[in-house]
This record gives structure tokens, sequence and C-alpha cells, in this order.
């Protein structure tokens, strides 16, 4: 199978799982419902809430300039905005190709090279993983008493369901454990082969770039300034799940806790490989919303708010974006021959 054709493949079934997940949270939902629910919102919150997605936006190209000075890259902070969005807009159209239009699109406006731009790409979204790993971890501590009902609720009723008694459960939980050790094992005795494998060859070379992606920061100049701009992207992106609580009646009365909760639970729902975590996103903030005493019907419109309102932000400043970048780029190339030909 040709790349062109895996591609095509990978995106079809993308599509696909995305449209199953959304027919999912809406089959059982009242359409007029929601409909009615989006008339009767508050769109100052929204708004807000818009604009402090604007802000950590804004903060991320500050940040992805940070990343970018050491590799002697230094394009002004509203190019790598356009670069930024116009990669959040490509991500609308086309799941993970958010990634590479930016840097495209920097190439293009301020010819930084496409490698060096993608290293750097690669150490922000593992920063980004430790700071959501950081965040799971916090968010399980403060609220360990409605996540552990919650999950014993969906996960434990449906183990007693299956095994019929603890000591039946002991007994696949040694024969896992058994399988397990001699899974390792055959891996130990097979390690030299495995090493030869160009898929293992590739998962290690992936791994090397994300543990030097890891250890960049230590070239960085300024890494008060690198924390403080993480920092601030975290914070907006809890603001702007948190403010649109005040749009809606139902989920007015949530606290601080569940914003953090729903921070969390809609960046694994955003990171899931599904078209701009349309359906996913859906079912885990829905999901989440329960532990608190919304019904799941609100949740779905809360998560269609929320949802939807960055959607078309996104689609808005990203399509302009996208825009302003292929003009930029074209004037830029327009000055690279003129200079040339004097």
């Amino acid at each position: 199978m040709n790349k062109t054709l895996k591609d095509a493949t990978k995106y079809v079934l993308m599509f696909g799982l995305g449209g199953l997940l959304f027919w999912y949270v809406i089959k059982d939902q009242d359409p007029n419902k929601i409909a009615e629910d989006f008339r009767n919102a508050n769109y100052f919150w929204i708004a807000m809430s818009i604009l402090a997605s604007l802000v950590a936006y804004w903060s991320r190209s500050v940040r992805w300039n940070l990343l970018l000075e050491p590799l002697d890259i230094k394009p002004p902070v509203y190019k790598t905005f356009l670069a930024l969005m116009s990669g959040y807009f490509a991500n609308v159209l086309l799941p993970r190709a958010g990634e590479v239009a930016r840097c495209l699109m920097l190439n293009k406006m301020s010819k930084a090279p496409f490698n060096a731009t993608f290293g750097s790409v690669v150490a922000e979204r593992v920063f980004d993983l430790i700071a959501l790993l950081t965040l799971i971890g916090v968010t399980f501590v403060i609220e360990f008493d409605r996540i552990s009902t919650f999950l014993s609720e969906i996960f434990i009723e449906k183990f007693q369901n299956l095994f019929s008694s603890l000591q039946q459960m002991y007994i696949y939980l040694v024969v896992f454990a058994f399988l397990g050790i001699g899974l390792c094992a055959m891996l130990w005795f097979l390690r030299h082969e495995i090493r030869k494998n160009s898929t293992y060859q590739k998962v290690s070379v992936f791994l090397s770039g994300v543990w030097e992606g890891v250890i960049s920061i230590r070239k960085l100049e300024k890494k008060w300034l690198f924390l403080f701009h993480t920092l601030l992207i975290w914070f907006c992106y809890y603001l702007m799940t948190y403010l649109v609580f005040f749009a809606f009646e139902p989920t007015a009365h949530l606290g601080v806790n569940a914003g953090l909760v729903l921070l969390v639970v809609g960046g694994i729902g955003m990171s899931a490989p599904v078209q701009g975590g349309i359906g996913i996103f859906h079912i885990l903030v829905s999901s989440a919303l329960v532990i608190y005493g919304v019904t799941k019907e609100d949740g779905i419109s809360y998560a269609f708010l929320l949802h939807t309102s960055q959607t078309l932000t996104v689609i808005i400043i990203g399509g302009i974006s996208f825009t302003l970048s292929l003009l930029l780029g074209r004037n830029k190339k327009t000055e690279d021959t003129t200079l040339e030909t004097v």
C-alpha cells in the first residue's frame, strides 16, 4: 500500500470514527432542546471564553518564538500567531495536519527551516503533555471522592457482571499476570531481532526526539518566561471551560473544581485522533458533568456550546490567518525575487 493510499485510508477512518461518535452523542438527544439551550445561552460569557482562548493562542505564539530563538529563528510574533492559527484551521479540515501546516506557513512567511520549526513543535507538544499529565494528577487528588465514585459506578459494576465471584476474578488476574510475564520474557529473548525491525527503529527514533524535546529547555535563554507562558496558556484554557458554566443555567452553579475536571477531560477529548475532538469531547464532558449532578441532556448541551463556540473561533480566525499567511508568503517570495534581480 503506497503512502498516499495509507494516508487517505487513515483520514477516512478518522472521519468515520468522528461521525460514529457524533451519531452516538445525538441519537438519543432532542434537537429542539439543544436549539432552545443555544437560544437561551448568555453569550456574554461565551464571548469571554472566546477572548480567553485568543489570549491563550497569542501566548502560545510567544512561547513558540522562545523555542525558536536558540535555533536562530526570530520571526515577529504576529507571524507565528498567523502560522499557529493556520495550523489549527488545518486541523479542523484534516486531523493531525496542524503541526505540519503551521511549520509550512512560517516557512512561507519567514523562510524558517521546516525541520527546525517542526522539531520545536515536537518539543512544545512534550511540554503540553507533561502539563496535561500534571493536571490529571492534581485533579484526581483534589476531586478524588467524586472521580473514584464515578469510575466505580462505571467499571466495577461491569466487572462484577463479568465475573460471577471474587475468586474467579483472582483466577483471571493470575492468568493475565502469567501471560504478561511470558510476553516480557519473549520480548527479552527476541530483543536483538526486534531492534532490527523497521517499526522498532522508527519508534526508537521518535522517542529519542521526544527526549531531546524534553531536555531542549536547557538551551532556552528565557526559561522563566517560557514557564510563565505555559502557565498562562493552561490558565486561559481553564477559563475557556469555566466561563461557559455561567452561560448556561444548569451549569451556572458549578465551582472551580468542576472547571478543572472539565479542563482535563476536555483536553483528553481534543487530543483524541478524531476530527476536532468531535463526539469524544461531547461524551467525556457530558459524562464528567454527571458527577456534579448535571443531567446527561444538559451536559450534552453544555458540551455543544463550548465545542461549537471554540470551533467557530478557530475556523474564523484560523481561516483569516491562513489567507493572510498565504498573502505574506507571496509578498516575501516577490521581495526575494526582486532582490535577486537587483
